[in-house]
């Protein structure tokens, strides 16, 4: 019987049974099929397609499995290039018909909320699931309550996007996470008031970390020695890096004037970004007419593992300023490699900096909190040490493995 697992993520079909995906999520995939054993015959992974000039622009940055070395099947789902009356007139059926035959040979059935609502592979995966009486897990990544308020403080809806998405779309999403804990047998929600609002209480609703981060990732004894003298050291300059989208909800334009703030201030701020996305432009036509050339530097995106770790080696810091509620999971990538983070005080973040010791918050979504604590870290480095040292200890608390193992050890449970 097979593992399947439907996600929002899209891959690319290969030749020879092969597939690519984002490269963090490859080894993550590659790691369940190790952690969930030989009581199943494969991963089977659903997931829309990339388009072949998508794959070509995001090549560099994706990591390949099979079904032969690896144990993971991809059924592609629909292409992404496919609109939402294109997806209702042409692909509904045949995407319906692919997760029921999934679904028909599987022991559990993982998957989790459908978010984009115009292409509901994920809703149509959990009824196939509860429909033939598979054990299903639900996994929901974001915590989307505020995300509506969030847009239209920011002003980047109109009012009738705001309405649409505050009395249509989340009523949709919040009904799929109401019903989840009495429909299915495993409900993990990476927020602790999403475990408290919807599960009350029951046995079945986990809080959890979703880390793709393995222990021989963290930085070892000798390692993190190094690093925190290299952040005592106050005669370098403060590096901050990011690695990941620069989509327009990642915030990077906020993180680069606050580099511009903190540098107005006399502390010598660089910024690294790390990635490629719609916003790549746009950011560095600001860096360019702020002046920041020699301040903010970009470099294209590089598989997860030792390449990225290599480029983020003189990184003091990680920032993250997503202008919706996120959970990315660079933020545990960082903690690993001995990188403390200043964030926006979005939910996650602010979980995380209570539980770590490592993460430092300031109020969204305003540049100027971002590089007040640039400057604060630029000149405090045994606080900064302090927070290295606080990131390493909960990265080694937190790895892939260890919650790979919970959650296995939970569905076992219910089971």
């Amino acid at each position: 019987m097979d593992y399947v697992l439907a996600v929002q993520a899209p891959a690319y079909p290969l030749a020879g049974g092969r597939c690519a995906t984002e490269s963090a999520f490859a080894e993550h995939l590659r790691q369940l099929r190790l952690r969930i054993g030989p009581r199943f015959a494969r991963l089977v992974l659903i997931a829309p397609s990339l388009t072949d000039d998508e794959y070509a622009r995001l090549k560099p940055g994706l990591g390949e499995l099979s079904e032969a070395d690896d144990g993971v099947q991809f059924v592609p789902a629909y292409p992404t290039s496919v609109s939402r009356p294109g997806f209702w007139l042409h692909h509904l059926r045949p995407v319906w018909k692919r997760s029921r035959d999934a679904v028909r040979t599987a022991s559990i059935v993982h998957s989790g909320m459908s978010t984009q609502l115009g292409h509901p592979l994920m809703a149509m995966v959990n009824l196939a699931g509860w429909l033939a009486k598979k054990p299903v897990v639900f996994m929901v990544d974001i915590d989307f309550r505020r995300h509506a308020e969030r847009y239209r403080r920011l002003g980047s809806w109109s009012l009738k996007s705001y309405l649409v998405n505050r009395y249509l779309y989340d009523p949709l999403k919040w009904l799929q996470c109401w019903l989840a804990p009495r429909m299915f047998t495993l409900v993990c929600l990476k927020s602790a008031s999403m475990v408290k609002d919807f599960g009350q209480g029951r046995p079945n609703v986990r809080n959890f970390y979703d880390t793709v981060h393995a222990e021989h990732h963290v930085l070892n004894a000798d390692e993190l020695a190094a690093k925190e003298a290299a952040a005592r050291d106050a005669s370098r300059p403060l590096v901050v890096g990011y690695f990941g989208r620069l989509a327009p909800n990642k915030g990077m334009d906020r993180a680069v004037e606050a580099v511009r703030l903190a540098r107005a201030r006399g502390a010598d701020v660089r910024l690294r970004l790390i990635g490629a996305g719609d916003c790549l432009e746009a950011l560095q036509h600001q860096v360019r007419d702020a002046g920041l050339g020699d301040a903010v530097s970009f470099e294209p995106p590089v598989a997860y593992g030792a390449p990225l770790f290599e480029r983020l080696a003189d990184v003091h810091l990680s920032v993250a300023a997503p202008l919706i509620e996120d959970t990315p999971r660079a933020a545990f990538d960082s903690m690993a490699r001995g990188i403390p983070i200043v964030a926006f005080d979005i939910t996650y973040f602010d979980d995380l900096a209570r539980a770590s010791g490592a993460v430092r918050v300031t109020p969204w979504p305003e540049a100027g909190g971002l590089a007040e604590a640039f400057v604060e870290l630029a000149g405090d480095r045994a606080k900064l040490a302090g927070m290295t040292s606080a990131a390493v200890a909960f990265a080694r608390d937190n790895t892939q493995d260890i919650w790979l193992k919970r959650r296995t050890q939970w569905l076992m449970e219910l089971l």
